[in-house]
C-alpha cells in the first residue's frame, strides 16, 4: 500500500458529511433489505450533494490559472534554490525518470524548478528528505501540494486530509492494521492467490510443453484487487454482491487512470470527468449498501466469524474534543475504504509486477527464493500443528522472498515521486522556501543514490554469493552490495535478520534514510505491515509452482511513470516446476 499511499493524490476540496448508524433490526425479510437500500441511497444523495455544494467553481480555476501565469513572470525569490530555466513542466511529463534523473545530476540533490507555472523544490537529499517527512512533518503538509489532485473517489481519506481529521481518521484506522490483525488476513491472501494459481495453470496446461507466454500483470492486478476487497469487506462481499462491486470498483479505476495524463479538476464539464463521476456514483452505492448491511449484521452478531478491516473500522472508537470516544461517520468510513483500495490494490500489483520481472530474468535469485517456497510449503503443510486451516506458505517466515520484494521496490518504487506543500515560510537545505511551495520528494533517486548504495562494486558473480549469504553466511549492509542499478537481493540479508521484519526494517526511512517505498514518520503507510505479507506470500506462492522466463529474451519491462511508477507490462513464459508441490499445497 505504498505508492498512492505516499503521493498520488495531493490535496482536495474538504467533504465532512457523515451519516449516523441505521437502526438495528431483524436480518431477513423485504422491510430489511428496503430499509438497507433506502438509507445507503440517502447517504449517498446526500455525500454527492454536499459535494457539489462545496466543490470550487470555474472562476477558482481561472484564478489559478492567472496565479501561475503571473509566477512564471516573476523571478524566484530570495534564497529559493537554482535549477534549470524556464519552465519544466513538459520535460517532466515526456520522460519523468530521464528528467528527475538528469536534473540531479546536472543541479545536485535540492533543486528549484517552474513546473506548470508553480515553484517546485525538487528534493534527493537523504537529509532533507527526513526534514520533511518525519523533523517537521506538521510544516509539510499535503493540503495545497501541486500536480497530485484530489478526486471524489478517495474523498477526504488518509492520503490527502491533514491536521485534526487526519489525526483523528489515522487513530480510528490503526487498529485494524496492528501486527496481530494483519497477520490474520494471511489465510485470505492464500485463497485468494490459490484461485489465481488455478487459472495460470489452466493456461500452461493448455500452451503444452512449450509452456504459457503471457502477460503476468493483468493477473496480478485481478489479484491484489480480489485480496483488498476480501481483507476489506470478508463475507459481507460474496456472489453476485462481489461481482457488482469488483466490476464497479474497476470502472473507477479506469476512469481515474485515464485522467492521469492530464489531471484537469474534477469539476470542469468534460466526457472524462463526466464518466468517473458515473463511475464513483456506482460504487458509492455499492460501498454505502455494504457499510449499511455491515453495521446491521453487526449489532446482531458482535463477534463474526470472519472479521475483516471493515469491522474493526466499525468498532474504533476516537476521542474528539469533550464529548465521549465517537466512531466514524458513513462518508469518513467510506473515503477510508476507497484509499485502501486504491492505494493497496495498486501497490501491490506493481510491487509483484517489477519483483516477478526482476527475478524472471535473474533465474539464480528465482531459484533461491523458489526453493525457500518449496522447502516452506512442504514443511508448513504436512505440520498440522502448525498449519494453519489455510494453504501452508500462509504460515512460514519467507525471508529471501522480502529480501527480492524490497530490491525490486528500491528500484522501482511504485510511489516514486512524494507530495508537500509548506504551511509556512521555511528553511530546507540551507534555502529558504515561501509558504505554499510544493516539496517533490523524488523517491527513485534517493532509492539510486550512488553515494549511499556504493556505485562499482557489483558483479554477477557477488549477486549470487550474496544471495547464497541469505541462507546462513555472512552479508554486507544493503548499501553495501552490487551497482545502485543492480538487481541484488541479498543485499538486504543481514539487515532484515538484524531488525526481525520487514516492517521494522523499513522503520526510520530504511537502509541509511534512504529507502521509504511506504513513506517516514508519521504518516508512514498505514498498510506497510499489510503489503509486506502480501507481496512475498503471492510471490512465494507462484514461484513455488512455476518457474518465469523473459518472453522471447526481452529485457526488464518499460517503467511507465505517470501517478505511480508500474511496468508497462509483465511479459514472462510460465513453466511447471516438476519438483513444486501441487496446486492445491501452497
Amino acid at each position: 500500500m505504498a505508492s498512492l499511499c505516499s503521493c498520488a493524490l495531493g490535496s482536495s476540496h474538504r467533504m465532512m458529511h457523515t451519516c449516523g448508524m441505521p437502526e438495528a433490526g431483524p436480518r431477513h425479510g423485504p422491510s430489511y433489505r428496503a430499509g438497507i437500500l433506502r438509507r445507503s441511497a440517502a447517504t449517498a444523495i446526500q455525500v454527492r450533494a454536499s459535494s457539489a455544494r462545496t466543490g470550487p467553481d470555474l472562476g477558482s480555476f481561472l484564478g489559478a490559472g492567472l496565479s501561475r501565469l503571473q509566477t512564471m513572470m516573476t523571478p524566484a525569490p530570495p534564497g529559493f534554490p537554482p535549477g534549470p530555466g524556464g519552465d519544466c513542466a513538459l520535460r517532466l511529463l515526456s520522460d519523468p525518470l530521464a528528467f528527475l534523473t538528469d536534473v540531479a545530476r546536472d543541479h545536485g540533490p535540492v533543486v528549484g524548478l517552474t513546473l506548470a507555472g508553480s515553484r517546485v523544490v525538487l528534493v534527493s537529499d537523504p537529509a532533507a528528505a527526513r526534514d520533511v517527512l518525519q523533523d517537521r512533518s506538521d510544516t509539510w503538509v499535503k493540503s495545497g501540494t501541486a500536480f497530485f489532485p484530489g478526486s471524489s473517489l478517495t474523498g477526504d481519506g488518509l492520503l490527502v486530509s491533514d491536521g485534526a481529521t487526519w489525526r483523528r481518521q489515522r487513530q480510528l484506522c490503526t487498529p485494524a492494521f496492528r501486527a496481530a490483525a494483519v497477520a490474520a488476513y494471511a489465510g485470505s491472501m492464500a485463497r485468494c492467490t490459490l484461485r489465481t494459481l488455478r487459472e495460470l495453470d489452466a493456461a500452461v496446461a493448455a500452451a503444452g510443453g512449450d509452456g504459457a507466454a503471457l502477460d503476468l500483470y493483468p493477473a496480478l492486478n485481478r489479484l491484489t484487487l480480489d485480496i483488498a476487497l476480501e481483507a476489506l469487506f470478508g463475507s459481507a462481499l460474496e456472489g453476485e454482491r462481489a461481482a457488482g462491486v469488483t466490476a464497479a470498483i474497476q470502472e473507477a479505476f479506469d476512469q481515474f487512470s485515464a485522467r492521469v495524463a492530464l489531471p484537469l479538476p474534477e469539476y470542469l464539464p468534460t466526457p472524462g470527468n463526466a464518466a468517473l463521476a458515473r463511475a464513483v456514483e456506482r460504487l458509492d452505492d455499492a460501498v454505502y449498501g455494504l457499510i449499511a448491511r455491515r453495521r446491521e449484521y453487526l449489532a446482531a452478531e458482535p463477534a463474526p466469524p470472519r472479521p475483516c478491516l471493515l469491522d474493526a473500522m466499525l468498532s474504533a472508537r476516537a476521542q474528539e474534543g469533550d464529548g465521549p470516544p465517537a466512531a466514524m461517520g458513513d462518508r469518513a468510513l467510506r473515503d477510508e475504504l476507497m484509499t485502501l483500495m486504491v492505494a493497496g490494490q495498486e501497490t501491490s500489483a506493481i510491487a509483484l509486477g517489477w519483483t516477478c520481472a526482476q527475478l524472471a530474468g535473474h533465474p539464480h535469485a528465482q531459484e533461491v527464493v523458489a526453493a525457500e517456497a518449496i522447502a516452506a510449503a512442504r514443511h508448513h503443510t504436512s505440520d498440522s500443528a502448525a498449519a494453519p486451516p489455510a494453504p501452508g506458505l500462509a504460515a512460514a517466515p519467507l525471508p529471501r522472498a522480502t529480501e527480492a520484494a524490497l530490491e525490486a521496490m528500491r528500484l522501482h518504487p511504485p510511489a516514486y515521486m512524494v507530495g508537500r506543500c509548506a504551511a509556512r515560510d521555511a528553511d530546507l537545505a540551507q534555502y529558504r522556501l515561501p509558504r505554499g511551495t510544493t516539496v517533490l520528494l523524488a523517491t527513485y533517486l534517493l532509492h539510486r543514490d550512488p553515494a549511499v548504495w556504493r556505485a562499482g562494486r557489483g558483479s554477477e558473480a557477488e549477486a549470487r554469493t550474496n544471495m547464497n549469504a541469505g541462507t546462513g553466511g555472512a552479508a554486507l549492509p544493503p548499501q553495501g552490495h552490487g551497482r545502485p542499478a543492480a538487481f541484488v537481493p541479498g543485499r538486504w540479508a543481514e539487515a532484515l535478520c538484524a531488525a526481525g521484519s520487514a516492517t521494522a526494517l523499513l522503520s526510520d526511512q530504511g537502509a541509511a534514510g534512504s529507502y521509504v517505498p511506504f513513506g517516514a514518520g508519521p504518516r508512514v503507510c498505514i498498510g506497510t505491515g499489510f503489503a509486506m505479507l502480501e507481496v512475498p506470500l503471492v510471490l512465494s506462492m507462484l514461484l513455488a509452482r512455476f518457474r518465469l522466463e523473459p518472453e522471447g529474451g526481452a529485457g526488464p519491462p518499460a517503467a511507465r511513470a505517470r501517478i505511480t511508477l508500474r511496468p508497462e507490462e509483465v511479459r514472462v513464459r510460465l513453466h511447471r516446476r516438476a519438483d513444486g508441490p501441487g496446486v492445491t499445497e501452497v
